[in-house]
């Protein structure tokens, strides 16, 4: 310990010799300690969003799974509520209802054969029955004739041919009756037939007619972005459920960003937000957090920084044209800290004793160490050491640097 202190006052010595040199103290660029506030914040980036918007999706036709874009209206132009908005490729449908309408002409040919030949085949049956039953009667005549005036052999032959008649009858009835079961049988196959080709056409059709999407809303064509930061364009394919493009209104922007999985800890819902986007630098956008996520994330499949996603309302921003998909940058501000002693962080020099700065004394410099508090990207809270006022130089270590004007 007393070793330990020899050296402070020895290193401490040294430096305040060096410092007191002639012309060091003019050479050097100086800050000043502040009384101010302090703002404690953490870095966010993301993009803008529509808080009033409509994605669409291939239209969910049952049996397709991949779709081929072959129209989209422009990115970025207005488009009205009905107009064409998204166009898919009808080759594979075209093929299927040409497959369906050639095997429901086939199976309407098929009924009407079969109708015209079952027709015929019941009229035949019925004058071989008329037959029958003419033979029938007349047998029955000869059957019935007195003893007295007909043979005995004669008798017993009318006998038979009645019941010959009978039976022939008995089975032509049999014959028509199966005969009808079946080709009506058949005929009720090729007519289902028939119908469920002609259903399968008209779904089909339907479906054609929905692989032209229109715009559900009035509204800007805006493409989506894939995990890649990729949009879709004529030709590209697209699976069923996939999010091709939205339908926005630029009334209202919303912010949905990230901060690093360090930093997460001190973000909360309701904390003030400032953003400035990439394409207007000179614009600053203010909003608070509404929505913190649940979970850390990786940042992308190709990134794997971790992060926690979050959701920012923005405050509305006059004159300024926003537009969904626009990256930002800002600060999520995490804590406050009032009438604190602020100096730039370049001016605080860290040892193997704690961190020091280097402080006007007449005219030559003092090494002073410090107490520090909360801090930022540019400031930090000196809590002892140095007073409001006191003059320090400005990044210690670059020599040869000209004072500030």
């Amino acid at each position: 310990m007393r070793l330990r202190g020899l050296c402070l006052a020895l290193a401490l010595g040294l430096a305040a010799l060096g410092a007191c040199a002639p012309g060091s103290a003019g050479s050097q660029r100086w800050v000043s300690v502040e009384q101010g506030t302090l703002v404690v914040d953490v870095d966010v980036s993301g993009t803008l969003r529509s808080v009033d918007s409509v994605v669409v999706s291939p239209p969910g036709i049952p049996g397709v799974w991949d779709y081929k874009i072959a129209m989209m209206a422009p990115e970025g132009e207005a488009i009205e509520d009905g107009a064409p908005l998204i166009a898919f490729d009808t080759s594979e449908l075209d093929r299927r209802l040409e497959e369906k309408k050639s095997e429901r002409d086939s199976a309407a040919k098929q009924l009407e054969t079969k109708q015209a030949a079952a027709k015929v085949a019941e009229q035949d049956a019925r004058l071989a029955m008329a037959e029958a039953q003419a033979e029938l009667r007349k047998a029955t005549l000869k059957a019935e004739a007195p003893p007295e005036i007909t043979s005995v052999v004669e008798l017993e032959k009318a006998r038979l041919d009645l019941e010959l008649a009978q039976a022939k009858v008995a089975y032509l009835r049999r014959k028509g009756e199966s005969a009808g079961r079946r080709d009506q049988a058949e005929i009720e196959r090729w007519r289902s037939q028939r119908d469920r080709a002609e259903g399968r056409v008209a779904e089909i059709e339907a479906a054609i007619g929905q692989m032209m999407v229109p715009a559900p809303r009035a509204g800007t064509v805006i493409y989506e972005t894939n995990w890649r930061g990729e949009k879709k364009k004529v030709g590209d394919g697209a699976w069923r459920a996939e999010s091709v493009l939205e339908v926005v209104s630029l009334d209202q922007m919303e912010a949905r960003g990230e901060v690093d999985e360090v930093d997460a800890s001190r973000v909360a819902v309701g904390q003030p937000v400032s953003l400035r986007l990439d394409a207007q630098a000179d614009v600053e956008l203010r909003g608070t957090i509404r929505e913190l996520g649940r979970s850390v994330q990786r940042q992308s499949p190709e990134n794997p920084l971790k992060v926690v996603r979050l959701e920012i309302a923005l405050e509305p921003a006059e004159g300024t044209r926003l537009r969904p998909g626009m990256r930002f940058r800002g600060k999520v501000e995490t804590a406050r800290v009032e009438d604190a002693l602020l100096v730039p962080l370049e001016a605080i020099v860290a040892t193997p004793e704690g961190p020091v700065a280097h402080r006007r004394s007449g005219d030559g410099i003092e090494v002073v160490p410090v107490t520090l508090g909360r801090r930022n990207a540019e400031q930090v809270e000196v809590t002892g050491g140095l007073a409001v006022g006191d003059e320090l130089v400005a990044a210690p270590g670059q020599a040869g640097e000209e004072a500030s004007p």
